[in-house]
């Protein structure tokens, strides 16, 4: 059946009922309308600006503890071979699994956020 075939079938009780329909009053109508501004204003409005900084919140945080973590690392080379080993590897295998880690990390929560956010959307 298409559209047309059924909007014919539907005209007869459309028209059978369209006499027994009851107008609401002006009061009631504004009455509604009233309820509706009032929810309206007392509901919470999100902003969209906010949808950057979860990103920037999660730089920072893993940022910090990625620098964090290399100043401890580099104290704790500096305190056991001295200065000369900051140029050893000693130092930079950390540093990269660190940096790498952290890089990582960072990688999956922005695209947890995502997810989040586009499910969010949807309902």
């Amino acid at each position: 059946m298409n559209e047309r075939e059924m909007k014919m079938q539907d005209d007869p009780v459309r028209k059978l009922f369209s006499g027994t329909k009851i107008k609401a009053g002006d009061n009631l109508k504004y009455r509604i309308m009233q309820q509706i501004e009032t929810e309206s204003a007392l509901s919470v409005k999100k902003s969209k600006s906010k949808s950057l900084f979860p990103l920037i919140g999660n730089m920072f945080s893993v940022f910090g503890v990625m620098y964090a973590l290399i100043v401890l690392v580099a104290i704790g080379v500096v305190l056991v071979g001295g200065v000369e080993a900051l140029s050893s590897l000693t130092f930079f295998v950390p540093i990269i699994m660190i940096a790498s880690v952290c890089g990582l990390f960072l990688m999956i929560s922005v695209y947890d956020d995502k997810r989040r956010l586009k499910h969010f959307k949807e309902n």
